[in-house]
């Protein structure tokens, strides 16, 4: 039996009406109507009423996903849905997200803590009813804490912290081990495994402008600096456990896909004469969605979008006046340490860190783990777990390092990891959205922006006006050494030296509204652009300082002085290919919003369009090859028809199966896929396993074994630049010896091909026989029966989606997941890990989480949305998948019209 909604609009017509069970005095102006969407339209006469009633809704909608959401930040998520969480709560009570959000209450202004009180007072009035969701009694829970302001922020920065927080660990080890080999460590990692510079050199502000690439300054290239192996080690032991936490493990994520995509087209380009926006962020694939799609009006708000649970006011979406989108701007706002830990006992924790000399106290918060047994016969149960083990008995806190804690420490080395973040400090971002959601105009939308102080986010805007702009924000240190003009040590995407000389600056000149209490980049210096002059702008993760080009971080210089750094973490892939699109669409004019949402569907890789060509080219050179590996191969009957089947491809990715949902279809009714998608889909399957074989040919096979090799985000630009050089390295390596073959382009070719043999081997064999049944029929590697996505939730079945005991069960018998057209890198993303060698590896969960097109009009905004899954929470309800299968399929939703 399902809990009725607090109100139905019929056909998609709003019904007015009150909310029922709320006091009267509470809501005696509001009301909330729900469209055959289940979208909630809320009307009320005050911000208290508003707000009050979007806590109802979101309780009513998503409370077990709230409460989710701020256990999980809290570090105690275990004492929820059991002992499956406790690894995950060690790992974050640790960075104190919690312990900031108190701080952080009295950095906002009186409406917004008025905002955050009045939704904690719905939310709570909605839980007084005790009509708790079913997997409260999934996990034997009858009773819920109240909800409380700080839970709304603590949701918030969780979702800022996976989206900035990071730790240098990876590339260290990957550095250190390269340099205990005989290798330049940093030339080898960062100038063959690990790449800055992006795979195609599409910029926001260069491209919107015109603008060249800035040339490289006189400063020094980076070099690695030796750590203690012991230091090193310590630290990759601290990786292996932090990366437990679902948070932790998000921001660390290094798959290529991580992301977004938001661009904006001026009027001059479409038809309408009028802005277009579109915004799709990509997060985390869950059940329920990351969003909750809302409409509030009343008390001066007229804002439209999506909202997130937990927390009041729309984060993404647009207002009468403007619409706006982000896409996360990797920038550096986290740096670990090696420190030097000694007793002390002078200390309240009983250890210090030295610094130049000097010991610092490191102090302790008492720290107490709890689980619910869901043990049966036992409600609203909670055991302490003892501390011992893995289980800690307090919190080591480094007051130097913005308090963030000593992640780890060897008492008798005399060593410690410690990590220094901004996010640690009180922020103040729910004050940005609430202004955000009135901003009238771009200077407003400027104000607001400064006070997005961590979380690091690229935001395209368009206004009914006509302006269309690009700005990026969040409070990045100013490093000491960078400042001074050298670094010292380690550079700040390694693990730097906690001694001394690699500090952030303390204030000097505090910026308007800043929130960290050391000196940050100024927002004026920080990149924008405000009606471009080519009309557009196109945001993607990618570099917007085009600093990342030359693939040195560290030579060009701040206006004023300094090494310019804010970022090195950038991916070219789907802006390359949306700004490819965009520039195609003006050169034909009139561009629609229906333009606009064909772009977000699109699936064409640019990586294939470089690399494909190169098999079939290889192929041709080996017909006529004397070298006898060479000839070989092109006698190989799979390798000319797949060959063929390469030359043939439009680079796409359709399913190819007519259980599998592509853009072309309407989500309610598949159709049989036509014979050039299946042709498409065939060839993007072989292409996908020969670029995982020849990844893994040309650098895991040629690397010393148990060194790093290149993670997926990086895997392909690196594959790009080895090829540009003929297979040697920076470091030196030939990435393309091959024993017996001399010429380099022989031995080039050689491992094409052998990889492609591989790749067709592998499809044909036991290993993936869940999917293709042995099959040495080409024809058969469709790719809607390896490309799959799965809703999840940390309950699994029957929550997870699909999922036995759901009412969407796995379409492909002996397959989980829903197929679905997409891969890695293209701007309709779902990527998996590139050397995917088993059926089970291509199940992917990080996708666009909204596709969002809005066109203004000259009353408002002509708005689509589109969602993976619904506005409910509650299993079987109607609004709890009614958007899943449009969202699988491309299509939309409207969310407003004018």
């Amino acid at each position: 039996m399902h809990r009725p909604h607090i109100a139905l609009a019929a056909a998609g017509a709003l019904v007015g009406g009150l909310l029922s069970g709320v006091p009267p005095a509470a809501a005696a102006e509001g009301s909330v109507v729900r469209d055959a969407y289940g979208v909630a339209h809320l009307r009320a006469g005050s911000q208290r009423e508003l707000f009050y009633l979007q806590g109802m809704v979101h309780a009513e909608d998503r409370m077990f996903q709230m409460d989710v959401s701020r256990r999980r930040g809290s570090g105690t998520l275990a004492e929820l849905i059991g002992a499956g969480a406790l690894a995950s709560d060690v790992q974050m009570r640790p960075m104190g997200l919690r312990r900031s959000a108190e701080r952080g209450l009295a950095l906002l202004s009186a409406q917004t803590r008025a905002g955050l009180r009045a939704y904690a007072d719905g939310v709570n009035a909605w839980l007084a009813r005790g009509e708790l969701p079913g997997q409260y009694r999934a996990v034997r829970v009858t009773k819920v804490a109240p909800w409380t302001e700080v839970d709304s922020l603590v949701v918030l920065k969780s979702l800022a912290f996976s989206l900035s927080f990071d730790l240098d660990i990876d590339r260290t080890t990957a550095v250190r081990g390269y340099d205990a080999a005989g290798f330049d460590g940093h030339k080898t990692v960062f100038g063959d495994l690990m790449p800055f510079a992006p795979f195609s050199t599409a910029s926001p502000v260069a491209d919107a402008t015109s603008r060249p690439p800035s040339p490289g300054g006189d400063a020094s290239r980076a070099t690695s600096a030796q750590l203690p192996e012991a230091v090193t080690r310590m630290a990759a032991s601290y990786l292996d456990r932090a990366e437990r936490a679902p948070l932790i493990a998000a921001a660390l994520n290094r798959s290529g896909d991580r992301g977004s995509n938001s661009w904006a087209i001026g009027g001059r380009h479409t038809a309408t004469g009028r802005p277009i926006l579109a915004s799709d962020p990509h997060l985390g694939l869950e059940s329920p969605s990351t969003w909750h799609p809302i409409d509030l009006r009343g008390g001066g708000f007229d804002v439209q979008g999506d909202s997130l649970p937990g927390s009041p006011f729309v984060i993404l979406g647009q207002n009468k006046h403007i619409a706006y989108g982000a896409t996360q701007h990797f920038m550096d706002v986290s740096d670990t340490y090696a420190e030097q830990v000694k007793p002390d006992t002078a200390s309240p924790s009983g250890l210090s860190t030295v610094h130049r000399g000097t010991l610092e106290p490191v102090l302790a918060i008492p720290e107490t783990f709890r689980v619910n047994p869901r043990a049966a016969g036992r409600l609203d149960a909670l055991d302490v777990v003892p501390a011992g083990g893995s289980v800690p008995a307090r919190t080591l806190i480094v007051p130097r390092r913005n308090n963030g804690p000593l992640l780890t420490y060897d008492q008798n080395a005399g060593t410690g990891i410690s990590v220094q973040y901004t996010g640690f400090s009180p922020t103040a971002e729910m004050e940005a959205f609430r202004l955000f959601n009135l901003a009238r105009d771009v200077g407003d939308f400027r104000d607001a922006l400064q006070r997005f102080d961590v979380g690091g986010q690229h935001f395209v805007y368009a206004d009914r006006t006509g302006t269309i702009a690009y700005f990026t924000n969040a409070e990045v240190p100013v490093r000491e050494d960078l400042q001074a003009g050298k670094v010292r040590g380690n550079p700040p995407y390694l693990l730097r030296d906690g001694t001394g000389g690699n500090e952030w600056l303390p204030v000097r000149t505090r910026q308007p509204h800043q929130a960290v209490p050391y000196e940050i980049v100024p927002f004026a210096k920080l990149p924008k652009v405000v009606n471009p002059a080519a009309g557009f702008v196109v945001s993607a993760n990618n570099d917007p300082t085009t600093n990342t080009f030359d693939n040195d971080m560290l030579n060009q210089r701040r206006p004023g002085g300094g090494i310019a750094y804010l970022s090195f973490f950038h991916n070219g892939f789907r802006a390359g290919r949306i700004t490819d699109m965009v520039r195609a669409a003006v050169r034909r004019g009139g561009i629609t919003a229906a333009d606009v949402a064909a772009m977000q569907a699109d699936t064409t890789s640019i990586d294939a369009q470089l690399f494909a060509p190169m098999v079939k080219a290889a192929y041709d050179r080996a017909r006529a090859s004397t070298v006898p590996a060479l000839a070989k191969l092109a006698a190989d009957e799979r390798i000319a028809e797949a060959a063929g089947r390469l030359a043939r491809w439009n680079h796409t990715y359709p399913t190819g199966i007519p259980e599998g949902y592509d853009a072309v279809d309407d989500g309610d009714r598949l159709a049989a896929p036509t014979e050039q998608e299946i042709e498409h889909s065939v060839a993007a399957t072989i292409y996908v396993l020969w670029r995982g074989r020849f990844i893994t040919e040309v650098f895991d096979r040629h690397l010393p074994p148990g060194l790093a090799v290149p993670p997926d985000f990086h895997a392909t630009q690196a594959l790009k630049r080895v090829t540009a050089r003929g297979g040697v390295g920076e470091s030196g390596i030939d990435f393309f010896a091959v024993p017996g073959i001399a010429d380099r382009a022989d031995r080039r070719d050689y491992l094409i091909l052998k990889s492609l043999g591989d790749a067709l081997a592998l499809a044909a064999g036991d290993t993936f026989a869940s999917a293709f049944a042995n099959s040495p029929d080409q024809r058969d590697y469709r790719w809607g029966r390896l490309h799959r996505v799965t809703l999840t939730s940390p309950l699994g079945a029957p929550y997870t989606i699909p999922s036995a005991g759901n009412r969407f069960t796995p379409p492909l018998p002996g397959l989980p997941g829903i197929p679905v057209d997409g891969g890695p890198n293209v701007p309709d993303v779902a990527g998996h890990p590139l050397r995917a060698d088993t059926p089970e590896k291509f199940t992917i969960g990080l996708v666009p989480s909204r596709r969002f097109v809005a066109q203004a009009e000259p009353a408002g905004w002509r708005t689509i949305d589109s969602l993976p899954g619904g506005t409910s929470e509650d299993l079987g309800d109607r609004f709890e998948q009614n958007l899943l299968k449009g969202w699988l399929a491309n299509d939309t939703y409207p969310l407003t019209t004018p």
